[in-house]
């Protein structure tokens, strides 16, 4: 199928005006609209032929090269007519036109208009958009010849190097009051109400200092609207006397207009601890220290902060976080999830764990383990840079949650971690979550571990699970749902004390990171057919969902656990419902990734995927289940479609496509459903 169009017309074609094309048999007078270009699409010889109102069919000679952007919609009498310029479409453009089936004005303009107000807005968008890249280019063209001044004038000697400025200066409290390690750590963070932009050295007021050598003092200066750091120190236990703490920059911050903030974190042992002095005055609300999930009443710390021009001063400051200079620090509290490629590189003990994906989402790590049993996954190298808190979330897919024991492990990266024996906690940077059961009240399983403030940028991390039950009990199907990394100003959980590995019976449970429970990904919803004496299964998963680009076929690849009907029970089912046509269809295959679904396979067709079997309404309604020569395989069948109605239903809500066409797939459900005759015996 080719296009065609008047070679005079093809630049009107593409000129960015909004475009409004209609097929035979719609007219396109009342939409000779200003701003608004209609074309009209008609069938000769073979041939899809694109003109103006009114033009001849036959100037249309030159090929499309390929489909117009900017159009705003496809008017057709059907939706049949649409299909050859669709099918063109789709092979040789990007996204499909939204389709109106009109074949008259005042039935197409209120779909017109909404989609004409939708374009508007995403225009009005884009437009937003460039005017503020526009304005950022700008900026950044005068940072640059401000920073070209400033080195041209230091390489040649110019100027002498400029004395540093002060431009803050708040004293420390005369009755004492400071910010302590509580409990050995201590988070906060205060915004200092001054640009980044010649920022050459700051100091801090210590009020209080009785550390030993393992202690660590971290700060960052980093700007509020980007996150990005410009200034980090990691100053030792044994640098931390009380007075002013003086910290310099390698050269003065360059013309970055962004609010100054400080980050501030501290980590003692057991019996020590670190005070930081506030300031005597009273403090604006916005630039109070925020600490451990709230404010120190309109005070800030005790400060001093100098400047200087940039590029007139370069030092060697002590204390300098190099590694730390350019790091994008997350917002607090808002989780920051791994990417797919160290998700990719697990090693776990194959048998008892495996990739199980959920419909469009990404494939995630399924255990499955009986009584007495125990395992560990291993994330040979995971991310931590601007981290503060690492938290593991561990949902039990099929079995009883209580009796889930877990942990999590961080461990050096590249350490030989064959088996839980090599899990060590003798070294810094090593961590332990401590054994860990599930909440009481429901919801995944959170081990959270505090990171060390002078870690390693990467470790590994391991998970190990352990099973308490006794043999003969039933398995655990435990499913790690997510590894996230939290920027955290809340009381994080103290590391553990570096000694041998403990064995204590497991803890109870406990409040982990602040971030809000959410549902398993894998924990099916009961539904009334699936809780009442009869068909039902214990859990619906959708394993894909499919459609072509001409809608003509389309799949629901759904997978079935423990679906079970009085003494009758069948681990694993899985099935295809699809629609070919206007009819629904079942589909079974025989080939790997599927479960043994007949004691013997009753299909003859075969593809290039393997053997496969169709139910149709008209098979179920006729002899095809009296066919079966197996009593269970005719009640698989018969439970399987019983159960279509609900399991439907439940399998469409993981999938934003399908859910979209619910009602398609429920009246596909419950036609197979009403069509089925109860085998005899």
């Amino acid at each position: 199928m080719t296009v065609l169009i008047a070679p005079a017309e093809l630049t009107e074609l593409y000129d960015g005006s909004p475009l409004l094309l209609a097929l035979e048999g719609v007219e396109l007078a009342p939409f000779a609209l200003p701003g608004l270009s209609a074309w009209q699409v008609t069938m000769r010889g073979g041939d899809l032929r694109l003109q103006r109102p009114g033009a001849a069919a036959e100037a249309a000679t030159q090929p499309v090269p390929v489909p117009p952007a900017q159009v705003l919609a496809l008017l057709t009498p059907n939706a049949a007519a649409a299909a050859p310029l669709l099918a063109w479409w789709s092979a040789t453009g990007p996204d499909l036109p939204p389709v109106i089936e009109a074949a008259e004005a005042t039935t197409a303009m209120p779909e017109l208009v909404r989609l004409a107000l939708g374009a508007l807005g995403r225009q009005v968008t884009a437009t937003a958009v460039l005017h503020r890249a526009l304005v950022a280019a700008r900026q950044e063209a005068e940072e640059s010849r401000e920073a070209m001044v400033s080195l041209i004038q230091h390489g040649s000697r110019q100027g002498a190097p400029a004395p540093l400025s002060q431009v803050l200066a708040l004293d420390p409290a005369p009755a004492g009051e400071a910010a302590s390690a509580e409990e050995g750590r201590l988070a906060a963070v205060q915004v200092l109400g001054l640009r980044l932009e010649g920022i050459a050295s700051l100091a801090l007021h210590v009020q209080e200092a009785h550390v030993g050598p393992a202690g660590l003092l971290r700060l960052r200066l980093y700007g509020a609207e980007s996150g990005r750091v410009h200034g980090a120190w990691l100053v030792p236990g044994e640098a931390l006397q009380p007075g002013w703490l003086v910290l310099d920059l390698p050269s003065p911050v360059g013309p970055v207009r962004e609010t100054a903030c400080l980050d501030i974190a501290v980590e003692v042992e057991a019996g020590d601890n670190l005070a930081l002095s506030l300031d005597a005055g009273v403090t604006a609300p916005e630039q109070a220290l925020a600490v451990k999930g709230g404010r120190a009443p309109e005070r800030g710390l005790a400060l001093r902060l100098w400047t200087a021009p940039f590029g007139r001063r370069f030092t060697v400051p002590p204390h300098w976080d190099a590694e730390a200079i350019g790091l994008d620090l997350g917002w607090p509290g808002v989780p920051m999830r791994l990417p797919a490629q160290v998700w990719e590189a697990a090693r776990f003990p194959v048998g008892q764990v495996e990739w199980v994906a959920l419909g469009s989402e990404a494939p995630r790590l399924l255990a499955s383990f009986g009584p007495g049993k125990r395992l560990a996954i291993v994330l040979p190298t995971v991310p931590l840079n601007g981290l503060d808190l690492l938290q593991a979330e561990v949902a039990v897919a099929r079995g009883d949650a209580g009796l889930l024991e877990a942990a999590l492990w961080l461990q050096p990266e590249g350490a030989p971690l064959a088996l839980e024996s090599d899990l060590v906690l003798d070294a810094p940077e090593t961590r332990w979550s401590g054994w860990r059961k599930a909440p009481l009240e429901g919801g995944p399983l959170l081990l959270p571990i505090a990171l060390p403030l002078d870690g390693q940028r990467n470790a590994a991390v391991v998970l190990v699970l352990r099973h308490a039950g006794k043999p003969p009990g039933q398995p655990l199907r435990v499913e790690w749902s997510e590894l996230l990394g939290f920027r955290t100003l809340g009381a994080a959980p103290r590391p553990e004390p570096a000694n041998p590995l403990p064995a204590p019976p497991p803890v109870e449970p406990v409040q982990a990171a602040p971030v809000p429970l959410r549902r398993a990904a894998t924990t099916a919803q009961a539904t009334p057919l699936m809780t009442m004496a009869g068909p039902h299964a214990a859990l619906v998963r959708l394993q894909e969902y499919f459609a072509t680009p001409d809608g003509g076929y389309r799949h629901l690849d759904i997978w079935l656990e423990e679906a079970s009907d009085g003494p009758w029970s069948w681990p694993v089912l899985r099935f295809k419902l699809a629609q070919r046509g206007d009819g629904p269809v079942l589909e079974f295959r025989n080939r790997d990734g599927w479960p043994s679904l007949f004691s013997t396979w009753p299909g003859t067709d075969a593809d290039g995927w393997g053997p496969y079997l169709l139910v149709r309404e008209s098979d179920l309604a006729g002899e095809m289940l009296d066919r079966l020569p197996q009593e269970r395989d005719r009640r698989m069948l018969t439970v399987l479609v019983q159960l279509l109605p609900e399991v439907v239903a439940r399998a469409v809500r993981e999938s934003p496509e399908a859910a979209a066409q619910d009602r398609l797939w429920l009246d596909l459900a419950h036609r197979l459903a009403g069509a089925l005759k109860v085998p005899a015996g």
